[in-house]
């Protein structure tokens, strides 16, 4: 018979990811792991990421995403339903969704499209992310010199590797 123990201040609050793993672990006992981040690759269309790069290239104003202080062009890599790419431009452009109904401006990563999970593999928690286009790194061209260039190179994929270490997620962006 299992018993209820009273809650303390230290035991983990209703609505925290904390209690929703201490009731699996209550639940399934110690066979329960919580999801792990792991290391992975996600592959895009580049022809989507590079219209989305475009889009935002050309917008006259740019949304800021969290922690952003400055509005200029950027994409966005969102994790929630499915995990996808994203200009972040506004521009009052007519017909902002396709004919199936998504926005336009969105390239959606292989194999996880609108439906899929993929805290499977980047953790559990919804993730906004964001890639500078114009800003060139110390080691390489800007994002948007990058797409533009593999795609004249007719390159057809790009891909976001993404590895966890004990400073947090690290991004590296290669095309192929």
């Amino acid at each position: 018979m299992n018993q209820h123990t009273p809650t303390t201040e230290a035991d983990p609050q209703p609505g925290t990811p904390e209690y929703f793993d201490a009731l699996l672990r209550e639940v399934l006992g110690d066979a329960y792991r919580p999801t792990a981040k792991q290391d992975c690759t996600l592959t895009f269309p580049l022809d989507q990421v590079l219209s989305a790069a475009e889009h935002a290239i050309a917008a006259p104003k740019h949304a800021l995403g969290p922690g952003d202080t400055d509005a200029h062009p950027r994409l966005w890599w969102i994790k929630g339903d499915g995990t996808f790419l994203m200009s972040n431009g506004i521009d009052n452009t007519p017909n902002a969704r396709d004919e199936k109904g998504h926005w336009r401006h969105i390239a959606f990563a292989d194999t996880w499209g609108p439906g899929s999970d993929p805290s499977t593999v980047l953790g559990g928690d919804d993730l906004h992310e964001t890639l500078d286009l114009t800003t060139t790194p110390g080691d390489g061209p800007a994002l948007i010199d990058m797409l533009r260039t593999a795609t004249a190179d007719n390159a057809t994929h790009f891909l976001l590797h993404i590895a966890y270490d004990d400073e947090g997620m690290q991004l590296t962006m290669t095309t192929k």
